[in-house]
């Protein structure tokens, strides 16, 4: 199964590749983002309404990376009509 998923992402054209990079690593800053709110919720203030922002925010950057690798494979695929 890994070596699957090694084999499709190795194959994927490089205009695809380079919009799934940096799609994962606006990702990644929105995580970090909503990790720093947590983090000053958790330290700092003891507000609810920061506590919902960053757990929303750390939800959404987890979901949207996984769309950005899952929608990125199935443009290509459709691309090169395998599907």
């Amino acid at each position: 199964m890994i070596n699957k998923v090694k084999t499709t992402f190795a194959s994927l054209e490089n205009q695809t590749k380079k919009i799934i990079k940096n799609g994962v690593l606006f990702c990644f800053v929105l995580c970090l983002l909503s990790l720093a709110i947590l983090l000053i919720y958790d330290f700092y203030l003891e507000n609810p309404y920061l506590y919902d922002i960053g757990l929303v925010l750390f939800k959404m950057s987890l979901l949207f990376a996984s769309e950005f690798f899952i929608c990125g494979i199935v443009v290509d695929s459709l691309k090169k009509n395998l599907i």
